[in-house]
């Protein structure tokens, strides 16, 4: 399996050219927006819920604890389900393209992972930024954050190649699994 996919690298590297350009090609902003949407998440987040309701870590008294909290989970939270999200959908967007090509049916989750990969990383450079611009700059445990990613990486990866295969046979697997997404949304705040 990993053969097939090594063979057939320039067309997931240039598939997930292709999705990283469609997906910002009418937009002014492009890329921004995937920097923005989160970071004005925790921001709203972040003043609703220490400012107005008064949460606060143990602990500290730091205004700003809260708000690198939130902006933590959001950024791995949304790499796990920008990449479930998009797997479980990815073999019936891309029917017609399997019927045409010759290619690993494997192909397509991976170019799903690579391209939220590219947006995670934006993403990542941006909070980096903020805690900097905080005081807050996480210092040398910056370095255990590769692996961290490649973790999540790999758990929405497996459930998400799971739950397409099985959403090619019943629909109802991704409206099931919107939900199960959205209720764990609401639940890590």
């Amino acid at each position: 399996m990993l053969i097939s996919l090594w063979r057939y690298r320039y067309f997931i590297a240039s598939s997930i050219r292709g999705d990283l350009k469609g997906r910002f090609a009418r937009s002014k902003l492009g890329a921004l927006w995937f920097v923005l949407h989160p970071l004005a998440q925790a921001l709203i987040f972040a003043i609703v819920l220490s400012e107005v309701l008064g949460a606060r870590l143990p602990d500290t008294d730091n205004d700003s604890a809260y708000a690198i909290y939130l902006l933590s989970g959001m950024a791995a939270w949304s790499l796990f389900a920008e990449i479930l999200n998009r797997s479980i959908t990815i073999f019936l967007e891309q029917a017609g393209a399997m019927k045409k090509i010759a290619f690993p049916r494997l192909c397509l989750p991976v170019v799903v992972w690579g391209s939220a990969l590219v947006n995670h990383v934006l993403l990542v450079a941006a909070i980096l930024v903020v805690f900097a611009f905080l005081g807050h700059f996480p210092g040398p445990a910056v370095l255990v954050l590769p692996l961290g990613i490649m973790l999540i990486s790999a758990f929405a990866f497996g459930i998400g190649v799971l739950c397409g295969t099985l959403n090619v046979f019943s629909r109802d697997v991704a409206q099931v699994m919107s939900v199960v997404l959205r209720d764990c949304q609401e639940f890590r705040v």
